[in-house]
């Protein structure tokens, strides 16, 4: 979701013909530059600028994008205001994570954390365990007992400095 409506946009892309950006900057606290982009969408793409319809982007859209953009050696800045992305600075990380990973990375990833599932809600029978499995599930059982014993000392402890005091 962008920080500014598609309405707000247009108007300072329609008053941009008037006005100079920096002037708009300063009266609606606007970025200068961000005013120029806006400028630059709405004279390509006119009346529907803004209009994010493939939102989240494919990554078959992500590809023509930046093939588009090497072929006709056109600027971030006036790829994306051609193709109406949000901002130049999604097309600059697309073309990183091209360069980089391929077309892998071009394809949209969840957001978010991972969620959380039960390991194995019922333990498998050690019988069916591999001796690695066993020799984990040891490591860990003592960890948990050396960990319960110190929570066992320390509220000792703390009973018998109470006792203490009185």
């Amino acid at each position: 979701m962008s920080k500014h409506h598609r309405v707000f946009k247009l108007k300072l892309a329609r008053l941009f013909q008037e006005e100079s950006s920096r002037a708009l900057a300063l009266k609606y606290k606007v970025n200068s530059s961000l005013i120029c982009y806006w400028a630059q969408v709405y004279s390509l793409n006119g009346i529907n600028s803004f209009i994010h319809k493939q939102y989240p982007y494919s990554c078959e859209f992500k590809l023509h994008v930046l093939k588009t953009m090497a072929t006709n050696h056109w600027s971030l800045s006036y790829t994306s205001a051609y193709f109406d992305l949000s901002s130049p600075g999604i097309l600059f990380q697309w073309q990183k994570l091209y360069a980089r990973d391929g077309i892998t990375r071009l394809k949209p990833q969840k957001k978010g954390r991972p969620r959380v599932t039960n390991l194995s809600p019922t333990p498998k029978p050690s019988e069916q365990m591999t001796e690695k499995e066993l020799r984990d599930e040891l490591e860990y059982l003592r960890a948990e007992n050396a960990v319960l014993k110190k929570l066992e000392a320390l509220a000792q402890a703390r009973q018998k400095k109470a006792k203490t005091r009185r």
